[in-house]
């Protein structure tokens, strides 16, 4: 595949996604175990739909973006910052692990700190917003770290897998936020 580094942290740089990647998102996107830790895994996705999804994302009000490891040039996670609104300075931070092997790796926090810089530098947006399920201790751990504060609990309302999870909503002004 080719990327284009248009974010570059040090490690990892966030580079536009690539159609020539829908059949590794596919591959990804049907694969319950990743897809638990989103609303995706009662869908099925299609490599044509995943296709035609990457080649519209640049049409939309969003920037997304793939996550490059450097020194391979290895595609390993998506991120982006979705819905966009330049009058009211917001937005909603999105990211995604895909390779298994890379759960639990520093890499979050360099994704993350690069989206958050973008997005309060570049666009200067003020408020970022996440959710995370409330089994995933490790992402809301990592959000902490990157600055995030829990706003807002959303009791029971995800099932997953047998089980209902709170959902957990947190954000980052920029003016809290240190680079």
């Amino acid at each position: 595949m080719k990327y284009f580094p248009k974010l570059i942290w040090e490690k990892i740089y966030l580079s536009p996604l690539n159609p020539d990647d829908a059949e590794v998102l596919a591959k990804w996107m049907n694969d319950m175990e990743i897809t638990d830790w989103t609303h995706k895994s009662p869908k099925v996705f299609w490599l044509l739909e995943c296709k035609e999804r990457l080649e519209k994302s640049s049409k939309w009000n969003n920037f997304q973006f793939a996550i490059i490891k450097k020194k391979w040039d290895e595609l390993i996670w998506t991120t982006g910052l979705f819905d966009v609104n330049h009058i009211n300075q917001t937005t909603e931070l999105g990211i995604m692990i895909w390779e298994k092997n890379e759960h639990n790796k520093w890499y979050w926090t360099d994704a993350i700190t690069t989206l958050l810089n973008f997005g309060f530098n570049t666009l200067n947006l003020y408020n970022i917003y996440l959710w995370a399920k409330s089994f995933n201790k490790n992402w809301i751990a990592c959000y902490k770290k990157c600055g995030f504060k829990e706003i807002w609990t959303r009791h029971h309302c995800e099932y997953c897998n047998g089980e209902r999870y709170d959902l957990i909503f947190m954000e980052v002004l920029k003016s809290d936020w240190k680079k």
